[in-house]
């Protein structure tokens, strides 16, 4: 895997740096519609870098369930980081069978809680069919994933860093028309493999299974997946179906995460 993602990554970024060479540097990522308008820009061949740190604005219900029960959010927190750290699960996909389940949720309290470990987390929005953190953070994204993977954007232009944690967002600015295509795609892959080689653990907010998310593409680019199930929504055949749907796919099943909304 990590041979065929090199050698995908240096065709890539040659393709990058010819699509960059004619463009201007892209405007940063700002939170709020009434934000005062960005300064003047750099000049074309400017090397500047762009500050893209901003203040992340949390769901309520996020702070509301780590106040209720941020323990239990500590403690995936610790499960993810020991996979992380003994087998080196750094990729981790967050799934779920429907929609309504609370896993994005689920994936930002989470995220608040590996804020706070020393190490660099980085969260994805890879829900191609109904993105929601950008709006659900209060970012705006100029440059989004999509724009990396398909018109070869700047990585570090698309990357939201939080202003107060110790975190990392790469938000999707709007759903995928072709998802199958899009995570197929060697743009896909060579992002996935950049992001490995900079974050310590990249969390993937992955969508659900059963809702034309295709998991299949994506065996390349993770290397475990945590099953988010709402208790009383999600019966035993669709956990069996999901958990099948995984292991054809050569996805390690980390465990099972209930949410409490």
């Amino acid at each position: 895997m990590g041979e065929v993602d090199a050698a995908l990554e240096r065709v890539y970024t040659d393709r990058q740096s010819a699509t960059r060479a004619d463009s201007g540097v892209r405007r940063p990522h700002w939170r709020k519609k009434n934000d005062p308008a960005p300064g003047p820009q750099p000049e074309k061949h400017s090397t500047a870098r762009l500050d893209t740190s901003v203040a992340l604005e949390w769901p309520s219900v996020v702070l509301e369930l780590e106040r209720a029960i941020g323990d239990r959010f500590e403690q995936l927190a610790e499960t993810v980081d020991q996979a992380r750290a003994t087998s080196g699960a750094r990729v981790l996909l967050f799934t779920s069978c429907h929609r309504a389940e609370g896993r994005t949720t689920l994936v930002l309290a989470l995220a608040r809680a590996l804020a706070r470990r020393p190490i660099r987390t980085l969260i994805v929005d890879a829900d191609l069919t109904g993105p929601m953190i950008a709006r659900l953070l209060g970012i705006r994204p100029v440059v989004g994933i999509e724009d990396v993977v398909e018109s070869s954007a700047s990585l570090s232009d698309a990357i939201v860093h939080a202003a107060d944690d110790n975190l990392a967002v790469l938000p999707l600015r709007s759903a995928i028309a072709r998802p199958r295509e899009f995570l197929s795609s060697a743009g896909w892959s060579c992002t996935l493999a950049r992001l490995r080689r900079e974050y310590d653990l990249v969390v993937l907010d992955g969508g659900p299974l059963f809702m034309g998310f295709s998991v299949a593409p994506v065996h390349r680019a993770v290397d475990a997946a945590i099953l988010v199930r709402r208790p009383g929504s999600c019966g035993e055949r669709s956990l069996d179906r999901a958990c099948d749907t995984l292991a054809a796919s050569g996805i390690r099943l980390l465990g099972l995460a209930d949410t409490f909304i």
